[in-house]
């Protein structure tokens, strides 16, 4: 195996995927969300993978990036876990133009932290590389300084999403679309539940901690809620190393609208 070179890491990174892979339903804890942002900002998404098809980064830039006190061993634990954990996580992607296909992918083909060097080293899937590299259009992409003090899987998800529709400014996700992209299974079976726990707490994380201002309202049928609606807005009391006016005519264009 090609010995793989530590990357630093840092958070002025972008995370760039395609908007398949951002619609797709996946189950993670808030580390391994973190891990996967983390390993997809070390890849270049304009050009191919490199030949090891690894990045390795060291534990404490990526504490640094996501507010982590990575000082004592359980810290550590958590990073090591959480990357063991990550190998047997998978991406369930439905597709229902020929009737409902879910299809199902394995993120990663190698997850190694290594506890004398106290680095990750993590290696996408071969079916999970094309919508991560050789980006030009719909595709997703954010700073991860821009998550960095995000602190649950749920909010992380909600960020994410609305990354995909930053340009439009607006989406709309019916409950079972909503279910599937948080990946909620049989939790939180009923609306209010949905709110209380999922919907709310994410929405106050991403304004209070990054570079959107959203709002939610719902979207009913007579009396009965069928879905909810967001609006984004990016926060202009935030430095962003916005593109000039050109640059973000033919980034609207390549990102589809998402």
């Amino acid at each position: 195996m090609t010995r793989t070179a530590l990357r630093p890491l840092s958070g002025e990174l972008e995370v760039w995927q395609s908007n398949s892979l951002v619609e797709a339903s996946h189950t993670m804890t808030l580390n391994e969300r973190r891990l996967i942002y983390a390993a997809a900002a070390l890849h270049d998404p304009r050009r191919p993978v490199p030949a090891s098809g690894s990045v390795k980064f060291h534990a404490d830039e990526f504490g640094d990036v996501f507010g982590l006190e990575l000082t004592s061993k359980g810290r550590y634990h958590d990073l090591a876990e959480a990357a063991e954990r990550l190998f047997n996580r998978r991406i369930e992607s439905i597709h229902n133009s020929n009737g409902r296909v879910v299809r199902h992918m394995r993120w990663v083909w190698l997850a190694e932290y290594n506890a004398g060097e106290a680095t990750v080293t993590l290696g996408f899937s071969p079916p999970v590389l094309p919508y991560l590299t050789m980006l030009s259009k719909e595709f997703t992409r954010f700073k991860l300084k821009h998550i960095g003090n995000i602190g649950s899987q749920y909010g992380l998800r909600l960020y994410e999403i609305c990354a995909q529709w930053r340009v439009a400014g607006r989406f709309a996700l019916t409950l079972q679309e909503l279910r599937d992209r948080f990946a909620l299974a049989d939790k939180y079976s009923s609306v209010k539940d949905l709110q209380r726990w999922v919907l709310t707490p994410s929405l106050r994380e991403v304004n209070t901690h990054t570079d959107f201002r959203v709002t939610m309202t719902t979207e009913r049928r007579g009396r009965k809620i069928i879905g909810f609606k967001f609006e984004i807005k990016r926060d202009t009391q935030i430095p962003l190393d916005l593109p000039m006016p050109e640059e973000e005519e033919e980034e609207e264009r390549l990102a589809g609208g998402g």
